[in-house]
């Protein structure tokens, strides 16, 4: 089966016509074929041949009248089948007419008799369709010059924007549209497609994982229907994640393994929406580059076409990317490649890392989400910490993501600008402070005097002086004051301020 499957994605693009797939197929005894995706849209094509708005009949097919009473007929010969996707086939080809009604359809479909004495099969349907569409208007008006220029088609461009139209359709597609929920916590909902930029070793991939892992624990997300796909790992790292994949009974796919390339993603997408069954299909694409060219502003314009079908077709899309190696004024990401993705896509993120403190063996990261595009009720922004010991396993690393709050994750900006300035200052800090311990203690003596031992400007050391002035070890500041004599201030260090080093 994986063969057939691999085959026909390779081939998909050389597939032939509706013309010379109709042509290809026999008159005369027609077995009841298996229900392959070949076959699918070999109906699904001879369908398109066959208008719908025809009259009812008595459930056969007259094929030397293509436009009679033939619709009961053609619903029975699918029937005939007995295909799981047979039904729904059916009625979305039967409400495209006026006369569609869905207990009129229900009633139809159930009246089948497949112990009938002469049944109809689908055989009489493909030469209905071959005759109606082929012999009488000479090819598929799904031809783009056909569309270009109707008047080789018996159908006019109006009444072809008419069978276009999917006005009417709203019952059945309001049916199938689904719930808003989140496949990742405030950050991702399902039915759209999220992109997450960050650098390299932000820490995306771990906490994707993490956010996914929480939704399928309280039973939000149907773990079956989840496709991660690592493409940007090492072996020990897959192996690692597949583990978890497992303890999750989420699916993961690891290019090279079990016959698995990339390139097959964009044609799997589009075949689960061609077929019906991308509902529900979450897929992750770790990292976006390898599946499109980021920078190559058609292909990832034509990437976004076949991910907006999916999407369209019900499917939920994860991509993971890379930023560049520059930032916006506020210190921010910003995402790489030409702006397509970001485009196309209905919702994106920015992630960066706020904060790491850095021990002997250890280390905790404070990451942000920084939404940059949204439809639908995310959230602006989103923190997280995790914690990173030197030789623990990732499935450990994973248990250490925790959510930050709003205030917390403001002390911890706040520390880390205090920690930025710190390395910025501390030569000067340093001079202060052994001019304090020294016994220079007013203002413009510390000044004058650390502004000829560092070569800074006066300007300079006064900003430093003012900036690291406080009572509050605990907020970075060095030293304190009160006024002396003659209205003079007076500096002296605190007992435990914060290390520069």
């Amino acid at each position: 089966m994986l063969e057939d499957l691999v085959g026909l994605l390779e081939s998909e693009q050389q597939m032939p016509s509706q013309k010379t797939m109709l042509d290809a197929i026999p008159i005369g005894i027609f077995s009841s074929p298996t229900e392959t995706p070949e076959e699918i849209l070999k109906l699904k094509a001879a369908l398109e041949c066959i208008s719908p708005d025809i009259l009812r009949g008595d459930g056969s097919i007259d094929i030397k009248d293509p436009e009679g009473a033939n619709w009961l007929g053609a619903i029975w010969a699918i029937a005939s089948l007995d295909w799981v996707s047979g039904q729904g086939i059916a009625q979305q080809w039967s409400m495209k007419s006026d006369r569609y009604t869905e207990d009129g359809f229900e009633a139809a479909w159930k009246a089948y008799n497949p112990n009938h004495p002469n049944p109809i099969g689908i055989g009489s349907l493909y030469k209905l369709a071959e005759i109606q569409e082929f012999k009488s208007h000479g090819s598929s008006i799904f031809k783009e010059d056909q569309v270009a220029s109707p008047t080789t088609n018996k159908q006019s461009p109006l009444g072809l924007l008419k069978r276009f139209s999917a006005t009417g359709s709203s019952k059945d597609m309001r049916q199938k549209m689904l719930s808003d929920k989140f496949v990742m916590k405030d950050i991702a909902i399902l039915g759209q497609w999220t992109t997450l930029y960050a650098a390299p070793n932000t820490g995306k991939t771990l906490l994707t994982l993490w956010l996914l892992r929480e939704q399928i624990l309280i039973g939000e997300l149907d773990a079956d229907k989840v496709f991660y796909i690592n493409a940007d790992d090492t072996y020990r790292g897959a192996v690692e994640k597949i583990e978890i994949a497992e303890q999750l009974g989420m699916e993961m796919l690891i290019p090279n393994s079990n016959e698995f390339k990339t390139k097959y993603v964009p044609k799997l997408m589009q075949k689960l929406a061609e077929d019906d069954e991308a509902k529900g299909v979450v897929i992750v694409l770790d990292t976006l580059k390898k599946f499109t060219d980021l920078m190559d502003k058609t292909a990832a314009s034509e990437f976004g076409k076949t991910a907006r079908e999916f999407i369209s077709a019900g499917g939920t899309l994860i991509c993971l990317a890379h930023t560049n190696k520059h930032t916006d004024s506020e210190g921010k990401g910003i995402y790489s490649g030409t702006s397509d993705i970001v485009d196309d896509s209905d919702c994106a993120y920015i992630i960066d890392k706020v904060s790491v403190i850095e021990n002997p063996g250890f280390s905790l990261s404070t990451i942000e989400f920084s939404n940059k595009k949204a439809r639908g009720d995310v959230a602006s922004t989103a923190s997280f910490t995790f914690t990173k010991t030197q030789g623990m396993p990732y499935s450990n690393l994973l248990d250490s993501v925790k959510t930050l709050n709003t205030s917390d994750l403001d002390e911890v900006k706040r520390q880390a600008e205090r920690d930025k300035q710190l390395a910025n200052d501390k030569d000067v800090i340093k001079s202060i402070r052994s001019q304090i311990i020294n016994g220079t203690i007013s203002k413009s003596e510390i000044i004058k005097s650390v502004a000829a031992e560092t070569a800074e400007g006066p300007t300079k050391v006064r900003k430093v002086l003012d900036y690291w002035t406080g009572p509050d070890s605990s907020q970075g500041h060095q030293w304190t004051y009160a006024q002396g004599a003659h209205n003079k201030y007076e500096y002296a260090l605190l007992t435990h301020p914060l290390k520069t080093n």
